[in-house]
Formats: structure tokens, sequence, C-alpha cells
């Protein structure tokens, strides 16, 4: 016969996996992800097609990759700061019928979301960088290919978990997106400025050519500890502070 710590050891994972499952079916059925990877190939499809075949694979996917980092972020602030804050009401409902813990609320939605943009980071890639090493003239590294793409995506990483935090911090989806959009533009502009490149997403693309054609400066180390850092230290403080926060 089972004992009841079984039966909590099984219960215990499935409100985190409904969250989960139905966070991600309504953002994979939303207008914006068919229009997000229809343009997002789109654009670079013709990126690769309309310039000269002389031009190395490595430039080209520093320019495809620069669109998620300049352009896109746009759209992931947007999704991820509405996170919490647009289902304010739904969740003081849920958390107070104790149908629904604090911790796996926001877990699943820090993974669901990361899951989300992480999907859309891929899949766009796949095609920049498949179209670029068959059409192109091929002066990367592979090494240093693979090192640029998780680079990227873990600045793409750190952005989500940035933007479900501020979510969770104010139950306004205007303040959460105005104040996303603040803190990512001061980390792409301000942080160089006060010696600090290596915490800057920007400062990581002007590295990424190099990093894509193998020539190495020793630098990644602390660019991905820095990116890595940051979300880990902001996804453990909205733990906390989710734990304490008065619904």
């Amino acid at each position: 016969m089972d004992s009841p710590e079984q039966f909590r050891f099984i219960e215990w994972p499935m409100p985190f996996l409904a969250i989960v499952e139905v966070d991600l079916q309504n953002l994979f059925r939303s207008r914006i992800t068919y229009a997000w990877l229809i343009v997002g190939v789109f654009l670079q499809f013709i990126r690769v097609v309309s310039i000269p075949s002389i031009i190395g694979t490595s430039v080209i996917v520093v320019q495809g990759l620069g669109d998620f980092i300049l352009i896109w972020s746009m759209l992931i602030i947007g999704i991820t700061a509405s996170a919490v804050s647009s289902e304010t009401g739904e969740l003081a409902d849920s958390i107070m019928s104790k149908s629904v813990k604090r911790h796996d609320y926001i877990m699943a939605k820090f993974t669901s979301r990361i899951i989300y943009v992480m999907t859309i980071y891929l899949l766009i890639s796949a095609v920049l960088v498949g179209a670029s090493m068959r059409m192109l003239e091929n002066d990367y590294d592979m090494n240093g290919l693979v090192v640029g793409l998780l680079l990227v995506a873990l600045a793409l990483i750190m952005l989500t978990i940035l933007g479900v935090t501020v979510s969770l911090v104010t139950s306004n989806t205007v303040i959460s997106i105005v104040s996303l959009l603040v803190i990512w533009y001061s980390m792409t502009i301000f942080l160089p400025l006060l010696d600090l490149e290596f915490m800057s997403p920007t400062s990581m693309m002007n590295e990424l050519l190099d990093i894509i054609q193998g020539v190495w400066n020793g630098e990644e180390w602390k660019i991905a500890a820095s990116f890595g850092g940051i979300s880990i230290i902001a996804m453990a403080l909205s733990v906390l502070y989710f734990s304490i926060k008065d619904l």
C-alpha cells in the first residue's frame, strides 16, 4: 500500500506542470507567436540571400542574432513583463483557495516563459545558421559558433527572468513594461560606461564576431557568468519576495 508521502511526492509537480502547460498553450496559440516566427524567419532568409556569397557566415550570423538583442527584445519585454501582473486577480483567488502554492506558480511562470522564448530563438536561429552555412563563405569556428549562440541565449534568458521578476513586483502591466525597458537599455548603455562591459548585452554583441570566428580573448566566461548570475539572483529573490507578498 502506498504511503501518504508517496502520494504527496507524485502530486507535488502537478500544479506546476499544469500552469506551465496552460501558459505555453496560450503563448503558442497567440497571433503574436505566428507573426514573430513568420517575420523572424523571413528577415533571416532575406538577409542571407540578398548579400554576395563571399560575405562570411560569421558576419551574417552576428547580424541575425543582433535582431534578438536590439529588436525582438522589445517583444520579449512585452511578453514577460505581463506574465504575472496581467493575472493578479486570478492569482489571488488561486492562492487563497490553496489550489496553487506560491512557489509552484512563480517557478511555472519562469519555466514557461523561458521555454517559449528559447523555442522561438532556436527556430529562427536554426534558419539563420542553416541558410548561412549553405549559401555563404564559411569563415566560422564550430566551437565559437556554439558559444556565440549560447551567449545570446543566456542574454535572452536573463531578460526573460528579469521580465517575470518585474511583473511580479508591480501589479500594473504598463509600469512593468516601462520598468523593464529602462532596466534593459540601462544595461546596454550605462554598464559599459561603468567599465562593466561583460555585463552588457550590446558589448557582448560587439565581441560575438570574434567569438564565432574562433578568436578568444578570455572574457567569454565573464559574460556567461554575469548573465547566469543575474538570472539566478533575480529568480531567487523573486521566489523569496513572492513567498511573503501580500496578495
